[in-house]
């Protein structure tokens, strides 16, 4: 098992520059004060948690060397985020896996879950039930369980092709998104029904303009929820954003332009916040994106992350 690690730990720095570039984090959110909090594993070392204030127009590293992919809000002011660092210079290294939640209201950080042992818990592709009692995360193409006061254990028999994200609802759903099974996958569990595909062919095979042509890197992104409670997928073969009805019907709510894809998108107060990053011959964004509740735009907020100003 240990060779098998250090084998995963060599391929992963040997891909690294890639990886990082399409695989960027999806995690956004805006917090009872309107304020939107967002991860960005590009800047500032190994990342950053970014606070914007859109009436001012004030951004602020809420934390650098921050490497998460995916927050969420757990209530109205806590957000909770899986971390994933990567050690370096040890052969059997594999790196620090936090389970974090964060008051945005006290500026309080609290530490639910430390592990160097990423069969115990990763940090990258997570999720939590709704009573903060069980974390969920994504390893060797299996969706495992742990309690954060007990051991860990596969949540399902079957092995995915590709998890690319966990999201949790607010009934107790456990959404999984699969970029290689069917062309593109959302399953739902619940503990009822069991696992169920929820829709197919999700990603587009014969995409135009996508941000990487290479099809390994044509992914799912984020898994957030829309006005009407249906989970919102994004991908960035067709750099789209997709609303899955009950029934499984997909429908395409938004598009990015050229050069962009979406990454995460968050509901608040008839407003969608989508969060973009994008490739042009170098890493661009990431920049937040406001449509009214129809996915009209409504304003661009394209930040510069040097000065920590926004235009």
């Amino acid at each position: 098992m240990k060779l098998f690690k250090v084998l995963i730990v060599l391929s992963f720095v040997f891909v690294s520059t890639w990886q990082v570039q399409s695989h960027p984090s999806w995690g956004i959110v805006v917090d009872e004060n309107g304020c939107i909090y967002f991860a960005d594993v590009m800047h500032n070392g190994d990342g950053t948690l970014w606070r914007l204030d859109p009436t001012t127009n004030e951004l602020e590293a809420v934390f650098t060397n921050f490497h998460a992919h995916h927050i969420y809000l757990h209530s109205p002011n806590e957000i909770i985020a899986g971390i994933a660092k990567w050690r370096s210079g040890e052969i059997e290294g594999e790196g620090h896996n936090y389970l974090f939640k964060y008051d945005t209201q006290l500026k309080k950080l609290d530490t639910l879950l430390f592990t160097d042992d990423w069969d115990e818990y990763h940090g990258q592709v997570f999720s939590m039930s709704k009573n903060l009692k069980n974390v969920y995360f994504a390893m060797n193409k299996q969706i495992h369980t742990k309690p954060l006061d007990g051991s860990v254990k596969p949540l399902l028999d079957r092995k995915f092709e590709r998890i690319c994200t966990l999201a949790s609802d607010t009934s107790g759903n456990l959404y999984i998104s699969d970029a290689n099974y069917k062309q593109g996958t959302l399953f739902k569990w619940n503990e009822t029904q069991g696992l169920v595909e929820l829709a197919n062919n999700l990603i587009e095979q014969n995409p135009k303009h996508p941000i990487f042509e290479e099809k390994r890197f044509q992914l799912f992104y984020g898994i957030a929820f829309s006005k009407y409670n249906n989970p919102l997928i994004t991908e960035c073969a067709g750099r789209t954003i997709k609303e899955i009805s009950n029934k499984g019907s997909s429908l395409i709510r938004y598009t990015s332009k050229k050069n962009w894809t979406p990454n995460g998108v968050y509901y608040y107060k008839d407003r969608y916040y989508i969060m973009e990053t994008g490739y042009d011959s170098q890493h661009l964004g990431p920049r937040i994106i406001v449509t009214d509740s129809n996915f009209k735009v409504l304003k661009t907020l394209e930040i510069n992350f040097n000065s920590k100003k926004v235009k």
